[in-house]
């Protein structure tokens, strides 16, 4: 088991690899991991500038992992890192993808040779061991074995056919939403009871180019998401909130945070912080390697309070776990953590 990585950085620790709920707490006796002893692990310079043109250089570190391939998006689950690989070129990659998982001592395949993947992006835990995947074309949920290998229970194409599956988001222990970047659509994936297939059905009331990252806060049962300029309209890049009900319909309208695009556009991941905030991520001006940034906006104002740069390329789908940001870079092949708390 992954606890924790100790990383000293002007006297501070960085916890790379904790449990978001008191609920998924692990055990605190597991082996500790110094940096440089059995990672490759280096310090970058990352900057948050406030909305003041404060600026506060935050701990962040780049850790370059074996087995990674076009790493878009990570998920935190029970102190191990999960990574999804595309393997290769978004929609050029067929039976190429795959999972990974690292847990402080080796980065392992997941589901090696047992379950085919095209395109994996977006990828939640339902309960411990079934996984649900934005696999485009497909939607695939997989059982996860205890020798890591894995038993596919189902994989299903959208009706009419996927554009681009993009980004899942748990809603509850049966029910996901998955994002449609090419068709700009929303699905809502039902997990039966017996955990033996699922249904999917359309989202009514959203249809927008470029719909990307999606988070959700079962507390206010709202639902953000982005768009980008990767659905094709290079005036994409915006954030918006919904109102859902209880059986995860709308029941608002859509509201625009901003009146202009958001940085370059290439707005990808976005999730919940602690602080009542949203952190959302943007691959930079003219591709990958150019002036990527995370924005972070105040939920009660939707006003912007705050952006990222620095040392971070190809910023794809992140996760937040204790105000720790999980960064996959897209292009480099290479996992870096932010530590929102080091510049408070």
């Amino acid at each position: 088991m992954f606890s924790k990585v100790v990383v000293s950085l002007c006297a501070s620790v960085m916890l790379f690899g904790c449990p978001k709920n008191k609920s998924d707490a692990i055990d605190t006796a597991d082996v500790q991991i110094e940096k440089g002893n059995s990672i490759n692990s280096e310090v970058i310079n990352v900057v948050a500038t406030n909305s003041k043109g404060v600026q506060t250089k935050l701990d962040a570190i780049r850790y370059n992992l074996a087995n990674l391939s076009t790493p878009e998006s990570v998920v935190v689950h029970n102190g191990d890192i999960y990574v999804s690989n595309i393997g290769g070129q978004p929609g050029q990659s067929p039976d190429m993808g795959f999972i990974t998982k690292f847990d402080g001592n080796e980065n392992i395949k997941l589901c090696d040779g047992a379950t085919t993947l095209n395109d994996p992006k977006g990828f939640a835990f339902m309960g411990d061991n079934y996984l649900l995947i934005s696999n485009h074309p497909n939607i695939t949920l997989i059982k996860i074995m205890d020798n890591d290998k894995c038993v596919e229970i189902q994989s299903t194409p959208l009706e009419g056919g996927a554009g681009f599956l993009n980004d899942v988001v748990r809603l509850n222990d049966n029910t996901v939403f998955v994002t449609d970047t090419g068709k700009g659509t929303i699905s809502k994936v039902t997990i039966n009871e017996k955990f033996d297939g699922f249904t999917i059905e359309t989202l009514k009331g959203i249809n927008l180019n470029g719909i990307n990252g999606v988070t959700f806060d079962p507390n206010s049962s709202t639902l953000y998401f982005v768009t980008s300029t990767f659905g094709g309209d290079a005036t994409k890049g915006d954030l918006y909130s919904v109102q859902l009900d209880k059986d995860f319909n709308l029941s608002s309208e859509l509201v625009k945070w901003n009146n202009k695009q958001i940085g370059a556009g290439g707005l990808d991941g976005i999730a919940l912080l602690s602080d009542n905030k949203l952190i959302i991520s943007d691959w930079g001006v003219n591709g990958a390697d150019n002036n990527a940034m995370l924005y972070i906006y105040d939920i009660p104002t939707k006003f912007l309070s705050a952006t990222i740069s620095g040392e971070i390329t190809a910023t794809a789908d992140i996760t937040v776990e204790e105000n720790i940001v999980y960064l996959p870079e897209f292009s480099k092949n290479r996992i870096s953590t932010i530590d929102l708390t080091s510049g408070k």
